[in-house]
């Protein structure tokens, strides 16, 4: 197993939002490794709000008072009190189609998703939200640092 992997999910510091290839399989078996909750959610047909947060709470299984906008799929993201874990990885497979083919939403999405990674951060708990896709797709994210 990758322990320098492993270590890397485990920094709440170096969380956040990010862009991985098409796999992700040594981040999903390091996060295992790691003792963090982990989610696997292919977004590769989402195409809009609904949609993309549809898919997130139905794999996370948010609370039924989620109400699918923005604001409630933050509130959710940020209690995860029914997954009570040392940290949280999100992997966000084929994400290319959402990304590049609905730019306003795939952005709303990340800047979500990178308050929820300061707030969890600032609980003391990593949250990593990976959005893989195709190698040479420039997602506007920082690279996932796999070395």
């Amino acid at each position: 197993m990758n322990n320098h992997l492993e270590q890397l999910l485990k920094d709440k510091d170096k969380a956040g939002v990010y862009l991985a290839g098409p796999d992700t399989r040594l981040i999903a078996d390091a996060a295992m490794a790691a003792g963090l909750a982990l989610w696997r959610v292919d977004i590769g047909h989402v195409h809009d709000q609904q949609g993309f947060t549809g898919l997130v709470a139905k794999a996370l299984g948010f609370p039924d008072w989620f109400g699918g906008n923005w604001d409630a799929f933050e509130d959710c993201l940020g209690d995860l009190s029914w997954h009570p874990a040392s940290g949280y990885v999100l992997l966000l497979e084929h994400g290319k189609h959402f990304g590049a083919g609905h730019k306003q939403e795939f952005v709303t999405a990340v800047e979500v998703l990178d308050g929820v990674a300061e707030y969890w951060q600032a609980q003391g708990k990593p949250f990593w939200a990976i959005v893989s896709g195709p190698e040479g797709w420039s997602a506007g994210l920082p690279a996932f640092p796999l070395a």
